[in-house]
């Protein structure tokens, strides 16, 4: 089943789903270069690849917000004050995941360094530091902190689902 309908989610959104999960996830480990003054093997492993992951999350954030209109009607439905919160915390992820590469690109410009995506520079390097750039560049570790937040309390909710109110929510997604 391709589609979303009123029982579960399609293939698509589950794959949309569980391709970015991962890959958020991995985006964590550039935490560990707040460990140990940047000298840690996670962030050494992961943190070349940050600024290319943000890309890619942007591109499937797209992708999967257009999948999710176009599936809008027949999508499962959860209602009540769960329905609500969960609702609020899905468009503050997305709205994470969608701004969150914006204010890298920001802080890393603001540096005074090009920014570089697949090893191929979409922005050049600056003459030198760039104030407005670093100032709203400075924005996205607050966004990392939040989407940390919302995807532990996503896990929460759906594992509160599972074992506590013992309905189908997180089977949904889980295929």
């Amino acid at each position: 089943m391709l589609h979303d309908n009123h029982e579960r989610y399609g293939s698509i959104t589950r794959i949309f789903h569980w391709v970015i999960a991962v890959v958020v996830l991995q985006q964590f480990f550039k935490f560990a270069d707040r460990i140990n003054e940047g000298e840690h093997w996670l962030g050494d492993t992961f943190g070349p690849w940050h600024v290319t992951m943000g890309a890619i999350i942007l591109i499937l954030t797209v992708a999967r917000l257009l999948w999710t209109l176009k599936q809008k009607p027949q999508r499962p439905v959860n209602p009540g004050l769960d329905g609500v919160i969960a609702k609020l915390a899905h468009r503050l992820m997305y709205l994470s995941m969608l701004v969150m590469p914006f204010l890298g690109a920001l802080y890393i410009h603001g540096k005074g360094y090009p920014v570089k995506v697949f090893g191929y520079e979409l922005v050049g390097k600056p003459a030198g530091e760039v104030p407005w750039a670093l100032a709203l560049g400075e924005w996205h570790s607050p966004f990392a902190f939040l989407l940390i937040f919302l995807v532990l309390a996503h896990i929460t909710g759906a594992l509160y689902h599972h074992f506590i109110n013992k309905d189908d929510v997180l089977k949904r997604m889980a295929g």
